[in-house]
């Protein structure tokens, strides 16, 4: 492991996962608080996107989530949670994004300064890097993520 891999120099880190149920929300919450104690981030952003019906009060409260839906967006596209625009204003070192590229968050990000963009199990150009993983909880998967960019240096 070398200190110039793009793990160790990740100081600011956004994540963006989707909401899939209950179940793997709680799972995705425990993997979360684990994940970030791995590397100590001067600042952490997750965003999780949920569908348009799904009542927010009934997911697992948690101090770093922002909890994304389609309704938290305005006709015009402009996002309603002034807090989390504020977020995206911030610069990150690395973005890991595990969700759905037509989500309306999507656009957002590509404007937010971010150094190094991972997409996991999907392909897009927009990326600089895309992993494969046949892990299916969120723990495995972000183990996985952070064990391969661990090797990849900088």
């Amino acid at each position: 492991m070398s200190n110039t891999s793009i793990w160790k120099q990740t100081k600011r880190i956004a994540i963006v996962w989707d909401y899939t149920d209950d179940l793997q929300m709680r799972t995705f919450v425990k993997a979360i608080d684990h994940f970030l104690q791995l590397n100590k981030f001067a600042h952490a952003l997750i965003i999780v996107n949920i569908p348009k019906d799904l009542d927010k009060k009934n997911l697992p409260p948690h101090f770093l989530i922002y909890y994304n839906s389609p309704a938290d967006f305005s006709f015009f596209g402009k996002l309603k949670d002034i807090q989390l625009e504020a977020e995206l204003q911030k610069a990150y070192d690395l973005l890991i994004w595990k969700a759905e590229l037509d989500s309306k968050i999507f656009p957002l990000l590509q404007q937010t300064s971010i150094q190094r963009r991972v997409l996991v199990n999907a392909q897009n150009p927009k990326f600089d890097l895309q992993i494969d993983t046949a892990q299916s909880e969120p723990e495995a998967q972000l183990k996985y993520i952070q064990q391969t960019l661990e090797r990849i240096a900088q």
